[in-house]
């Protein structure tokens, strides 16, 4: 019997391969405006979508040396295949999958999906590695991530777009993670013009958080040069007001709709679905894609496919892999199917759309200025840590975070800290935690005269040998730099650089450029400076984690 099931298996995988190059794939879409348009015939598409994404089960045993901590689905036709017969069944047109492994080939479930015009949301993080909501960062081991991911799957024409980001500020207090975020936006929509790949759209989708939902619309479509550098392609909130049998009028569709129908880039729910009620009536699938709603969403994805420990699904997976379709899941299919938005043509869409948004001012409730972190440069991070004497540890497993704040107790870690809040971001600030760990251990090394001692942190340090002066000079990075040009550049006037600050700052709320020129007229020479870095560092810490 198992030997039948492994060639019904083979077979259907076979087949499928067959069919890549015979059926009629879904065609590209593009971001025009406020709208989703279908390159081949102009009409407007709508998201009728699902979050794809398995978890492993509770204990689940796997090599982590080779495997990742999530599934991905779309990596194994034994399981994508198997979904989409009932992902066919449902009628939706979309997925959203919050985590792809870029090592792996998904040329079959890809191909499979396109031809039955379903189209795939890819989230470019995952788990280990994403901007953090508390000490948010944009750096060398991120940007890796993410390009990694859009190089695995820019090629495949049912590739909706990129979400950059999934619920990173939730609150006021860590809002100035927005920053990290923008960059990231920026840089992944360069990193694919670079590439020439075409012009894929990446978004972020948001939080449905009562104060900051308002400002985080508007600072991700705003641009204070009127170029598109850092404006998002699509905005996404993901939304669960709507409970059981509700209104459209009582429980925030009414009022969401109003705010975001200005902006000026597609918008959509990420997340929808709340579960207060059982069976879930989806009574709100009605309304999305009715006359009202569909002139400013451009669909919604549901929450979700896979039944897990939040009971949300809409299908049960059992230890055997045999799917159960839930009561919900014929619920859905028949909404959707009663369910059809009129859209508009190309044709009607405006001809160009400049990015001329006004960025929200620093306020009591928004806490991100648009003076944001540099690209991440490999280069220049890893000649950094050709030069260090002192490094963490690679012999134990060491809490680098932890230990990074001991460190910058002792010494002044100016620059490898970052803060959107105040749009000061250290040089070194976009190279990965480890190696700003490292080089606050060696700093603080070579301020103690190499002594030892200074470099062990309960064994959670190690001395290391260098490359030395002339071995920088004779080190290149791939595009061509030599360590020493990048560590030890020509001086720049003071005076010049605080005045380019000082410009872009002063595009800021008053209030927020007053807070800047305080905190820096506080810090009197490089080392105050410094200090007051850290100082603002470690209050935020304290002041997040309660």
């Amino acid at each position: 019997m198992k030997q039948f099931f492994r060639v019904a298996a083979f077979f259907s995988i076979f087949t499928y391969c067959l069919a890549a190059f015979h059926i009629d794939h879904a065609h590209e879409i593009q971001a025009i405006g406020n709208k989703f348009y279908n390159v081949t015939d102009g009409n407007q598409f709508f998201v009728r979508g699902v979050a794809y994404q398995r978890t492993r089960r509770p204990g689940e045993i796997y090599d982590a040396a080779i495997e990742t901590a999530y599934v991905d689905s779309l990596a194994n036709p034994s399981l994508c295949l198997k979904d989409l017969e009932f992902l066919v069944e449902l009628g939706i047109n979309t997925v959203r999958v919050y985590q792809v492994d870029p090592r792996q080939n998904h040329d079959i479930c890809m191909n499979a999906f396109s031809g039955h015009g379903i189209y795939v949301l890819v989230d470019l993080s995952e788990p280990q590695r994403s901007i953090s909501q508390s000490l948010p960062s944009w750096d060398v081991d991120l940007y890796a991530r993410y390009t990694a991911v859009i190089d695995n799957m820019q090629a495949y024409p049912n590739l909706l777009g990129f979400i950059a980001g999934n619920e990173v500020l939730n609150k006021v207090q860590n809002s100035d993670s927005a920053a990290f975020v923008k960059a990231s936006v920026r840089d992944m929509k360069n990193y694919i013009r670079q590439k020439n790949y075409r012009r894929i759209p990446v978004g972020y989708a948001s939080a449905d958080d009562t104060l900051t939902r308002l400002d985080s619309a508007q600072y991700f479509v705003c641009s204070d040069d009127g170029t598109e550098s850092g404006v998002v392609d699509f905005y996404a909130l993901n939304m669960f007001e709507w409970c059981g049998y509700s209104s459209y009028a009582t429980l925030g569709y009414k009022e969401r709709t109003a705010e975001f129908s200005q902006l000026p880039v597609p918008v959509l729910f990420s997340e929808y679905g709340c579960n207060a009620v059982r069976p879930r009536p989806f009574t709100e699938i009605d309304l999305i894609y009715g006359p009202t709603m569909a002139q400013v969403w451009l669909g919604a994805v549901l929450y979700e496919f896979f039944q897990n420990e939040n009971r949300f699904g809409l299908v049960d997976e059992n230890a055997a892999g045999h799917m159960i379709k839930l009561e919900d899941f014929n619920i859905v299919k028949l909404r959707l199917l009663e369910s059809v938005p009129r859209g508009v043509h190309r044709d009607s869409a405006p001809a160009s759309f400049g990015y001329s948004q006004t960025c929200p001012k620093v306020s009591e409730t928004w806490n991100a200025l648009t003076v944001l972190p540099q690209t991440p440069d490999i280069g220049t991070c890893e000649c950094l840590q050709a030069s260090f004497s002192c490094v963490v540890t690679p012999y134990a497993h060491v809490n680098t975070l932890e230990l990074l704040r001991e460190v910058c107790l002792k010494t002044d870690c100016a620059d490898v800290l970052a803060n959107g809040a105040m749009g000061v971001y250290g040089k070194y600030s976009h190279c990965s935690l480890p190696q700003r760990a490292s080089y606050a251990l060696n700093k603080y090394f070579h301020e103690n005269h190499k002594k030892a001692e200074f470099c062990d942190f309960g064994k959670r340090a190690a001395m290391t040998t260098t490359f030395g002066s002339s071995g920088l000079v004779k080190t290149h990075t791939a595009d061509g730099r030599t360590c020493d040009e990048i560590l030890n550049p020509a001086p720049v006037k003071s005076s010049e650089y605080a005045e380019a600050i000082g410009e872009q700052i002063l595009l800021e709320e008053e209030g927020g450029a007053k807070s800047a020129e305080s905190f820096m007229s506080s810090a009197q020479g490089p080392a105050n400076w410094g200090l007051a870095v850290v100082s603002v560092f470690f209050v935020s810490f304290i002041y997040l984690a309660t």
